[in-house]
């Protein structure tokens, strides 16, 4: 009996994130780095983002420890989509807050992102909050 082999082909989709409705966090921040603005070269023959050019905000990554708001399945997602798995197993988060202010949350020790929300798909993440709220350690 002879094999056969079946050959399948098809253009690249666009492969958009779950839906991630806006969260409201708080939390101690223990790290924080600010990431200047990226240009990315989209590539040829891919759909949705990755195939055009595109360009990353600068924003501030920073982690919570201690987080409240959300739960550990939240936490775990956003995580995810930001590609630090590793700090899930430690109950910390991961946030990047768009900003072009390197000192914006300079002498920040506990803050409240409000509205916090990802989008994104096989190109990259971009992330958005409505408002910052710094809170007293008391």
């Amino acid at each position: 009996m002879a094999a056969a082999a079946v050959i399948m082909v098809s253009t690249a989709e666009a492969a958009p994130l779950p839906p991630f409705p806006p969260v409201n966090v708080c939390g101690i921040i223990v790290e924080q780095s600010w990431v200047p603005a990226e240009s990315v070269r989209g590539q040829k023959g891919f759909s949705g983002s990755l195939g055009h050019d595109r360009t990353f905000p600068a924003h501030l990554r920073i982690v919570l420890e201690n987080y409240t708001g959300i739960d550990a399945t939240a936490a775990r997602r956003i995580n995810g989509f930001l590609s630090v798995t590793e700090l899930s197993e430690m109950n910390r988060l991961a946030l990047r807050l768009p900003t072009d202010n390197p000192e914006l949350l300079r002498g920040v020790h506990r803050l409240c992102v409000e509205g916090f929300t990802i989008r994104g798909d096989e190109g990259g993440t971009w992330t958005t909050y409505r408002r910052l709220v710094p809170t007293s350690s008391d």
